[in-house]
């Protein structure tokens, strides 16, 4: 049958006609003419009515407002994505037209303020991690980690590399998808029970084999415990081995840098800097690592350079990276990159400034702090480990953590999230995340819901 223009369809039926005829065809039907008619649906599309513009947004407004969110209630969750406040400023500057893409651009001619921008980006990084060459961003943290372990692997032609047992489980999976098909063998160190730390001494074991190409630490780590990384850097340097180390930038506001400690390569997730929660992206990955590294470095890289004229510009350099370059030869195969977000990163560390980027990790370091001390004079409550923490913290309860987040949702509160059994050895582990965003109230709110919570159990 004739298949009739649908009411969505911007295009009349004079267009229609118009397009078949440049076609050299007679009809829409003859379109599908390839198509098995055994697949064709041969009837309309049981579809609503259409709607006019203003039904169809207040519709969509009610199906949003079914959503529970951190407008909705007062978020503790962390484990890699953080509510913080963002300066309305962020979104002005970064909503211009000239910034809006994804990709870093490949015609400087054209480009000189967003690859302008973008240096920018890799200079701020570079100081707040504390290493030489930054790029121009990944996808997020998760692979960001997974390409750094195959930095080092490319490096010093080892295929083996030595994780810590408290890494976030999200990036555990997404280092086995990435390296165990290339043939890299992804070993997991267990955690000291007390501390919450990486063991040293399971640690040195390890790498005491001599095949390990790098040993892979997060600070703070899935217990929310700041990992030792002056002591696990001097380690691995004894081993002859490369040390990255996955941090939470806003860390670095608060403790000396990864980079600045020993750290070959240092990998974040940028989510905390100027970035909305999203419901899980779209984020932005960073690498930062020593000069040596830089060969192995995926992603683009942009430079200060100087045209034949001796004119200052900038540019898109070292390109034998890419793929786009020498395929066969490419350290990496992510052929796009977030270049939006990374510029928010760097409108928002430019907005802020050294100070107050350090004000803002101390507030968080401090609302932590109190909050892990009320919920620990509730019954019952406990802290997990002993071991120093920065924003985020565990806790063991004297119940299931899943029933107690899902008491504390009825009341308006996203408790945290439950830390895997496998890692807490039980499933009474909760992992609770606090940022500026959190005022002294909201904290006390949090205990008396939560007191309330343990006594119903």
């Amino acid at each position: 049958m004739e298949r009739k223009p649908v009411g969505y369809n911007v295009h009349t039926g004079s267009d229609v006609q118009a397009m078949l005829q440049v076609m050299g065809l007679h009809s829409i039907e003859q379109l599908f003419a390839d198509v098995p008619a055994s697949v064709r649906l041969r009837r309309e599309l049981d579809l609503p009515a259409a709607l006019s513009e203003w039904e169809l947004m207040r519709d969509v407004r009610a199906m949003a407002a079914m959503n529970s969110s951190v407008l909705t209630h007062s978020s503790f969750l962390g484990g890699g994505a953080y509510e913080h406040y963002i300066p309305a400023v962020v979104d002005a500057i970064v909503s211009r037209g000239e910034f809006l893409t994804a990709y870093t651009p490949y015609q400087p001619e054209m480009s000189q303020g967003l690859l302008q921008a973008l240096f920018e980006f890799q200079i701020l990084t570079g100081r707040l991690l504390g290493q030489a060459s930054v790029n121009c961003s990944v996808y997020d943290g998760a692979t960001a980690l997974a390409e750094s372990c195959w930095m080092m692997c490319s490096a010093t032609g080892k295929r083996r590399v030595v994780v810590t047992g408290t890494l976030w489980p999200q990036y555990r999976e997404v280092l086995a998808t990435y390296l165990v098909p290339r043939g890299v063998t992804v070993d997991c160190v267990a955690r000291n029970p007390q501390t919450g730390q990486l063991d040293e001494a399971a640690l040195a074991r390890a790498l005491s084999a001599g095949d390990v190409a790098g040993a892979v630490l997060q600070t703070p780590n899935a217990l929310g415990v700041i990992e030792d990384v002056a002591a696990i850097s001097q380690l691995c340097k004894q081993n002859n081995t490369l040390l990255a180390v996955c941090v939470n930038p806003l860390l670095c506001g608060w403790l000396e840098a990864p980079g600045k400690l020993g750290a070959d390569i240092v990998v974040c997730e940028g989510q905390p800097l100027g970035l909305p929660l999203s419901a899980g992206g779209p984020y932005l990955g960073i690498i930062a690592c020593a000069k040596s590294l830089e060969r192995y470095l995926p992603g683009r890289l942009v430079g200060r350079v100087h045209d034949l004229n001796g004119k200052l510009g900038y540019a898109l350099v070292k390109e034998d990276r890419e793929q786009h370059v020498a395929r066969d030869r490419a350290t990496s195969h992510i052929c796009s990159n977030q270049a939006l977000n990374a510029i928010r990163a760097a409108i928002y560390m430019a907005c802020l400034g050294e100070s107050n980027f350090m004000r803002i990790a101390q507030v968080n370091a401090a609302n932590a702090a109190l909050l892990r001390e009320l919920l620990c004079a509730l019954p019952g409550v406990k802290a997990l480990c002993s071991g120093v923490h920065f924003n985020e913290f565990a806790v063991e309860l004297p119940i299931d953590a899943a029933v107690f987040c899902a008491c504390l949702r009825k009341r308006g509160i996203f408790a945290g999230v439950p830390v895997e059994e496998a890692v807490a050895g039980h499933n009474r582990a909760l992992l609770v995340a606090v940022t500026e965003t959190k005022s002294r109230a909201d904290l006390e709110a949090y205990v008396r819901e939560a007191r309330a919570c343990l006594q119903e159990s």
